[in-house]
């Protein structure tokens, strides 16, 4: 559960409303096809934080019915240890249209538990419209479909969406509203910029920029609570932490492992 809720989380950075009709897509300078990064995931409970999985994520390039695209993958997994009390196998993948930056689909296959769930979810850019299959091991899917804003992209591919923003002219307690499309339904939240700070990691110490976002409120998080980011102040943007209070504790992700970036990791402090 707590694999999942991390790739969530941190995908609620991702988000940039504006209108299709005025491009809201930004040139891509940060990320190439290769690139692979991985997390370690912390749960904090009563001053103690607990090892608990891992959580990778990946991009490629290939045609989606001929449209030329990203192709991203996030994968999250509880620790074997863990496994007697709670399994977590986790799969999101995203198809992105690498001119315009715009959504394709959206899948995502979750294991937790005693909980099976997949999710398929198809964009129609033209119309302003999400198509939603949903089903577990038991069950076929079931359809249905949304209207969502322009501009709302799914978790996954928000991700790297928000790497490409300029944050250079941001005053501290700046936001921007976010438009993101979750589990059949839109949400509407807002990214706050923080700052800049140096912040140590198990790979060494980076300039980072920090920015917070609000929490969407439900079983998991309380309303009003926010989600505290980091990610590399180079042009890379690399994400190197990522803290989130919930109902119970706190959850972290921090930067495992590295490697294919497209620009040099200059945040890194020698």
């Amino acid at each position: 559960m707590v694999i999942k809720k991390l790739i969530i989380l941190s995908a609620l950075l991702c988000f940039f409303i504006g209108s299709r009709a005025q491009n809201c897509s930004v040139p891509n300078r940060v990320f190439k096809p290769g690139e692979s990064v991985t997390y370690k995931v912390y749960y904090h409970w009563r001053f103690v934080w607990v090892e608990s999985g891992e959580v990778s994520f990946a991009v490629s390039e290939c045609k989606y019915h001929g449209i030329p695209s990203y192709y991203f993958v996030g994968m999250g997994h509880s620790y074997a240890k863990y496994d007697w009390f709670y399994t977590v196998r986790d799969t999101f993948q995203a198809y992105v249209d690498t001119f315009g930056y715009t959504p394709l689909r959206f899948t995502r296959y979750s294991n937790e538990g005693p909980t099976h769930v997949k999710n398929d979810n198809l964009f129609d850019d033209i119309h302003h419209k999400v198509y939603c299959y949903t089903g577990n091991r038991t069950t076929d899917y079931k359809r249905d479909s949304i209207n969502i804003p322009a501009c709302t992209f799914d978790p996954l591919s928000g991700i790297y969406f928000v790497r490409n923003i300029d944050f250079s002219k941001a005053k501290i307690n700046d936001t921007v509203p976010l438009t993101l499309y979750l589990d059949n339904k839109i949400y509407h939240i807002h990214i706050r910029y923080m700052g800049k700070e140096t912040e140590d990691t198990k790979l060494g110490r980076f300039r980072c920029i920090k920015f917070n976002v609000s929490l969407i409120s439900g079983t998991i998080f309380k309303e009003g609570q926010e989600m505290s980011v980091w990610v590399t102040d180079d042009n890379n943007r690399v994400p190197v932490y990522i803290e989130a209070p919930i109902i119970i504790g706190s959850v972290r992700a921090e930067l495992l492992s590295f490697s294919n970036l497209r620009n040099a990791m200059d945040a890194k402090v020698k």
